[in-house]
């Protein structure tokens, strides 16, 4: 055989398999729905602002090499379920676990690769004039004017309504999924993703600890905030999540830049307009409980007064983003809830 015919054959069996690659791909990426999409795209969006802002090499190259093991894990737990038909789809319980609640993981996964790309790139926090317009707004400082009002007992109040908040949008899910929802579930996915991932965006643009660090001494909070019983335990749970090990003596240093917007707000909010939409009887907890919430995270020190207010247009951003995605579903969804997929 001449080197001719030997370039063309290996060039035809290269075509070949490469082809047949492509056609799996498409034939997998086609069971994809709107909120794999989106998460997806929010994994490729960090993956080019780390490879462009991160300075450590390691970080730089390491997160999109991670992100993109993601999506390939996004895609094959996808497409493997949705493939099935409906019967098959019902025998196994942990492959639909996993295709439903996987975007936990991808939420968690995430705003902790924001943290890593804002240390490694050294921002500059924006306190300062997150607590200027504060004070241009109410004549002082929000957190600080509250503190004549604290007591222990009220304390300890608001810090179990704080920390039950990272229960809330597994709880809310947890309700539509019981019920075997499955349409209001991925919808609901959407939107609460879309306002994590929105809010994620905000902290990289404008990052910022919040007024416990900066308007009060962090070092002293349990002393000037105290609770009653567990109090100490749920604020030591929450600085951990948030990066800042008990006994930390630079916790600023090392702190999430989570405080605006507020993505508590932002995620809340979206819930209680959920159980809303959806006509259930949990909205009639979830409105008070969201006021409550909203309160805490000031009278807490965890954030700004103009976090809170700039939450408002990135929940309406989301809402409105979401309906027009999911115009053609709506009806199906919000009139006939009890209808699965």
């Amino acid at each position: 055989m001449s080197l001719a015919s030997q370039f063309f054959s290996r060039s035809q069996h290269i075509f070949s398999v490469t082809s047949e690659i492509v056609t799996r791909i498409k034939g997998r990426l086609q069971f994809l729905e709107t909120h794999d999409w989106m998460n997806i795209s929010f994994f490729l969006f960090l993956s080019l602002v780390s490879f462009i802002f991160v300075t450590q090499s390691l970080e730089r190259f390491l997160l999109p090499v991670v992100n993109i093991f993601i999506i390939f894990f996004i895609v094959i737990i996808v497409s493997n379920y949705e493939s099935k038909n409906y019967i098959d789809q019902s025998a196994p319980p942990f492959a639909r676990f996993i295709r439903f609640w996987y975007p936990v993981f991808t939420i968690l996964f995430c705003f902790k690769e924001v943290y890593v790309i804002m240390i490694s790139h050294g921002d500059k926090l924006h306190d300062g004039v997150l607590a200027q317009i504060d004070r241009a707004i109410f004549g002082g400082n929000p957190t600080q004017m509250l503190h004549q009002f604290s007591h222990p007992y009220l304390t300890e109040f608001f810090q179990i309504v704080y920390g039950i908040f990272y229960l809330m949008p597994v709880i809310f899910a947890s309700e539509l999924y019981l019920w075997h929802r499955y349409g209001e579930f991925k919808y609901a996915t959407f939107v609460i993703m879309f306002g994590f991932y929105l809010s994620f965006i905000g902290y990289l643009l404008v990052p910022a600890v919040g007024p416990r660090f900066v308007l009060h001494e962090f070092a002293t909070t349990d002393a000037e905030l105290p609770g009653v019983y567990l109090t100490q335990t749920i604020r030591d749970f929450i600085n951990l999540g948030e990066s800042i090990p008990k006994g930390e003596m630079n916790a600023i240093l090392v702190a999430q830049r989570d405080a605006f917007p507020s993505g508590h707000t932002i995620v809340i909010l979206l819930i209680t307009y959920l159980s809303r939409k959806f006509r259930s009887g949990s909205f009639y907890f979830y409105l008070p409980y969201s006021l409550l919430m909203v309160f805490s995270t000031v009278y807490l020190r965890y954030h700004y007064v103009i976090d809170i207010i700039a939450a408002v247009p990135f929940v309406l951003a989301t809402v409105f983003v979401s309906n027009m995605l999911y115009k053609n579903k709506l009806n199906g969804i919000a009139e006939f809830g009890a209808k699965s997929k």
